[in-house]
């Protein structure tokens, strides 16, 4: 049995870094890199997917894919639970990773403030 080992995971995003992507690209930078789910929970405010953008980063970090590894930041999507909570669910290429490092939950969290947005991610993984 593998020893257990914590792995952790943080981002900072500029606020008007992703306004300007939104702006620029439009529904093609959207579509790329959030979700339909993220970005209802965001109502598409640039803070709110700054942070989530921040978020994808952080679990990106905590997973350690290799240098030729493609992992979409679609595939990592930041959503609210029932309480409102950001929560982190895997899909695709981040699933397939999260599953071979023996990646259970991953706990997220996010803050927002004077152009700035930060993530933390934490995980029990198995190696």
């Amino acid at each position: 049995m593998a020893p257990t080992t914590i792995r952790t995971g943080t981002d900072l995003a500029d606020v008007r870094a992703v306004a300007d992507a939104i702006a620029q690209h439009g529904e093609r930078y959207l579509g790329r890199v959030f979700t339909a789910r993220e970005r209802s929970d965001a109502g598409d405010d640039p803070e709110r997917l700054a942070a989530r953008f921040a978020g994808k980063e952080a679990v990106v970090k905590l997973l350690r894919p290799g240098r030729t590894d493609a992992l979409p930041l679609a595939d990592i999507a930041i959503v609210l639970d029932g309480d409102g909570a950001p929560t982190v669910e895997l899909s695709g290429a981040a699933r397939a990773l999260a599953d071979a490092i023996g990646c259970g939950s991953i706990a997220i969290s996010l803050s927002h403030e004077r152009g700035l947005a930060l993530a933390t991610a934490v995980a029990l993984t198995e190696r």
